[in-house]
């Protein structure tokens, strides 16, 4: 068996990741799934995943408490085995800082077996070291699905659904690098982000996902993950995108629209599925979270925005990219 299907949509981080992998080579026996998705299907059901958190990076220490740098990365782990539609087991939390550092570890860990046991998980085990810096904690994350929801299902006349709302982290943590001090809403979005566990394995098991990936990049970005994986355009419509209310009082819609599409690190759900599927009203009295259509799938490749004056765009480069050089681009179709 070989991972053909599993292939990434455009960024630098992302092709640096294909050059690092042989897509195409056999895998190994008991490995079902290997690079390429949100997680790796072991036989037997098992699905593990590992999220880098890295100081200066992904957060700064004068934005957050320690207790809630670890429940971030714990966070962060836990929401790709919930992409898979995976129930969560259990979490090997490595961490790395400065002897005598300012970081307290046991409040790290103490954020991190909070997230754990929100999305019913241990932490079963990991590893410490000493580091000159920058402090960094690594989530290996392990949990068991009968039928995981892989990025490479969606097919043509599927809707494109998205849970929650997007753009408040991404919001706060503009603010914070403009000087501010993010509000409640925004500060809450980007240190306590919830892994939609219970909501994915609903989406699997009664709304017939075909396919499924946690928003940690945005929305452009790993929707362009599901189209380059599935071999299918994914068109988003603009007017319909979910927009968090805090990002837009704070930025403006036309913004906050940019920072709901490519700013990252939402943790919400995007799926594929067929039409007249999802309720949504009824997925709200179940879950308190919105459900929101967002766009549809065709035959093409890549993701493009009908925007709100009608004109549709491709987005040539992905959502937020560790590797990147230029900002995002779109370009009109002629």
């Amino acid at each position: 068996m070989n991972n053909r299907g599993s292939r990434f949509g455009p960024g630098a981080e992302f092709d640096l990741i294909s050059r690092l992998h042989d897509f195409d080579s056999e895998l190994p026996p008991g490995v079902s799934l290997g690079s390429g998705d949100d997680a790796a299907v072991l036989e037997g059901g098992w699905v593990v995943s590992t999220d880098l958190c890295v100081e200066d990076v992904h957060f700064r220490r004068e934005w957050i408490t320690d207790k809630e740098v670890g429940y971030r990365a714990a966070t962060a782990a836990l929401s790709d085995i919930a992409a898979m539609a995976a129930a969560p087991v259990g979490l090997l939390v490595s961490i790395a800082a400065q002897r005598g550092g300012a970081f307290d570890l046991e409040q790290v860990q103490a954020g991190i077996l909070e997230a754990a046991g929100k999305a019913g998980a241990s932490v079963i085990g990991g590893d410490v070291s000493t580091s000159p810096g920058p402090f960094m904690v690594d989530v290996v994350a392990l949990g068991k699905s009968t039928s995981p929801v892989r990025r490479d299902g969606a097919k043509s006349g599927g809707e494109v659904w998205v849970t929650g709302s997007l753009g408040s982290s991404a919001a706060a943590v503009r603010v914070w690098r403009d000087g501010g001090t993010p509000n409640e809403a925004l500060r809450s979005a980007f240190v306590t982000p919830e892994a939609r566990v219970n909501e994915a394995l609903y989406i699997a098991k009664d709304l017939f996902a075909h396919a499924m990936i946690d928003i940690s990049d945005g929305l452009i970005g790993d929707a362009g993950h599901i189209a380059a994986s599935s071999g299918v355009k994914i068109t988003l419509n603009a007017l319909d995108i979910p927009i968090a209310r805090a990002a837009i009082n704070h930025l403006g819609r036309t913004e906050a629209l940019r920072y709901a599409l490519a700013g990252g690190e939402d943790y919400e759900l995007c799926f594929v599925t067929d039409p007249g599927t999802v309720d949504p009203l009824h997925f709200l009295d179940r879950y308190g979270v919105t459900v929101t259509k967002v766009g549809s799938v065709t035959e093409g490749e890549g993701v493009w925005l009908k925007e709100e004056n009608g004109t549709l765009s491709a987005f040539v480069s992905g959502g937020f990219d560790h590797w990147a050089v230029e900002d995002r681009l779109t370009e009109r179709e002629s």
